[in-house]
């Protein structure tokens, strides 16, 4: 074992690297980098470095081993902490990450604008109580920012303290009464009270910002649920049609890459892998379409004592991408794919478990709700022997419509168009189809309809499915308490009900497009 440099020769060396790293240098400064990875006040950021280069190379997975590594090397300094926790949230190395985030150095460090960045990273990774516990500290260290007041608002309101919610989004509304997104966060959290004008303040700031305004289509989006609510049908659909328009012209939306996935896919006929895994918790995987009950059911399922609600999780990807030594987003593309049939499933199987099962929290069983792993399913069946997969069924139309009608940020752009949305939704049945004979014994399909008119008789047969005990008391879930980090927060702490049967109806008149385009599977 090599002798630690000394401290004069070490930050000599971390200067050249520097300089040779500015001049484009890669290989001459990952060298000298690396040869600091043994001194342990310059290891971790050594580690940070070669993470980088790694990746400018096209190298993804020594990018990831290398960013574990600074994790493992790092010091109490809070600017190396945030540093690296915002590389292993890029990376998708979530529970690395708050090992640096909630760093007992990061949390005491009276740095309450790093803290709050670090938060907002968080947050918008729906890791609500680390983010709140970041945001909470930076707004008592004296951060007066509308953005973190929004966020704390926004963690809460997933975390199920409606009070504490609102008081935090007015926060954000007293300070910047043309914030929208705390606007919109505030029409989900609760109904408008008597004698608020709710709309007419809605409509003000849209006066004032116009639709060009990148928020606008959020703006029209709460518009559309306040009209709803008042039953006003024209209105809201004006609104709603609007919006589309807007947040449509906002993304891009490759269809035809989307169809050449999705036939990938079908044409692929992989066994699934055999045996029961190594006894740890197992993981159950709710998917489908998301706005089609994924969340209500992860909140009844995580009523049951073997059961820990994981929320939707982005794992298996950012996983598989390291297996296949592929850099990119975090959802299959049609290269992971495609490079995905060469990869070491056992490999990918464990990396899974290693970073998922501590969200057990000491249960037999725990949920990955991310409704998009509908794709996944012959990785999720040839990595994870024990895993069980529960398919989310809802009406066409009213799934449809209900994607149609929620702002889902940068994620789901086929859900801004009426005819887009078909084509998806078409794709994806046949995808299940075939998914559903390959794999018959591993996948449950769970019916919307039956979950919310016979829900004890459902949830009895579900919990079968996974290989618990029956548990009586699962379908009352109108309590505010647990996280519930997904657009349909609210609606899934409300008591099971049958209210959103068939609500697409309403707007019959304004969806012909739809239905059309659907044919068969229009009901």
């Amino acid at each position: 074992m090599s002798t630690p440099p000394t401290t004069a020769s070490a930050l000599e060396t971390w200067q050249r690297a520097e300089r040779q790293l500015d001049a484009g240098l890669q290989d001459a400064a990952a060298e000298a980098y690396r040869s600091l990875t043994a001194d342990p006040d310059l290891a971790a950021p050594a580690w940070l470095r070669l993470s980088i280069i790694a990746a400018n190379q096209g190298r993804h997975r020594e990018s990831v081993d290398a960013a574990l590594s600074a994790c493992a090397a790092r010091n109490p300094d809070p600017d190396l902490l945030y540093g690296i926790a915002r590389r292993l949230i890029y990376l998708g190395e979530v529970h690395a990450a708050l090992a640096c985030a909630l760093h007992p150095a990061m949390l005491r460090s009276h740095r309450p604008p790093l803290q709050a960045k670090l938060g907002k990273l968080l947050a918008g990774r729906y890791m609500p109580v680390a983010a709140l516990q970041l945001l909470d500290l930076a707004r008592d260290g004296g951060v007066r920012d509308p953005a973190v007041d929004y966020l704390a608002g926004l963690c809460r309101m997933h975390l199920g303290d409606d009070a504490g919610a609102e008081q935090a989004l007015e926060s954000a509304l007293a300070a910047a009464p043309d914030h929208i997104p705390a606007l919109r966060t505030l029409t989900k959290l609760r109904p408008p009270r008597e004698g608020e004008d709710r709309i007419g303040r809605l409509q003000g700031v849209l006066s004032r910002v116009g639709e060009g305004h990148e928020d606008a289509p959020l703006l029209l989006y709460a518009l559309f649920a306040e009209y709803d609510r008042q039953g006003d049908v024209p209105q809201a659909w004006d609104a709603l049609q609007r919006a589309m328009t807007l947040r449509r012209a906002q993304l891009r939306y490759d269809a035809g890459a989307e169809q050449q996935l999705f036939e990938f896919l079908t044409s692929t006929r992989p066994p699934a892998a055999q045996g029961e895994g190594d006894g740890g918790p197992r993981p159950v995987f709710i998917l489908g379409q998301p706005r089609s009950g994924t969340s209500l059911l992860e909140r009844l399922l995580g009523r049951h004592d073997g059961i820990a609600a994981g929320g939707e999780l982005q794992d298996l990807n950012y996983q598989l991408r390291y297996c296949c030594d592929l850099a990119g987003p975090p959802w299959l593309d049609l290269p992971l794919a495609q490079r995905a049939e060469s990869a070491d499933f056992a490999e990918l199987g464990r990396r899974y478990l290693e970073r998922t099962r501590w969200r057990a929290r000491g249960r037999a069983v725990y949920v990955d709700k991310m409704p998009a792993n509908f794709v996944n399913v012959s990785h999720i069946v040839r990595a994870l022997p024990q895993a069980r997969i529960l398919h989310m069924v809802r009406g066409p139309m009213d799934t449809c419509f209900s994607n149609l009608k929620e702002w889902f940020g940068g994620v789901y752009a086929h859900s801004y168009d009426q005819l887009e949305m078909a084509d998806h939704f078409r794709r994806y049945r046949t995808l299940m189809a075939h998914w559903r004979a390959l794999y018959p014994d591993r996948i449950l399909d769970v019916r919307y309809d039956e979950l919310v008119t016979e829900p004890e008789r459902v949830l009895r047969e579900i919990v079968d499915f996974l290989g618990l005990p029956a548990q009586d008391g699962l379908a009352d879930a109108a309590d505010r308490g647990g996280t519930v980090a997904t657009p349909s927060a609210m609606q899934a702490r409300e008591p099971v009900h049958r209210r959103y049967l068939d609500q697409w109806r309403r707007y019959e008149a304004y969806l012909g497009p739809l239905k059309e385009r659907l044919g068969a599977l229009a009901y």
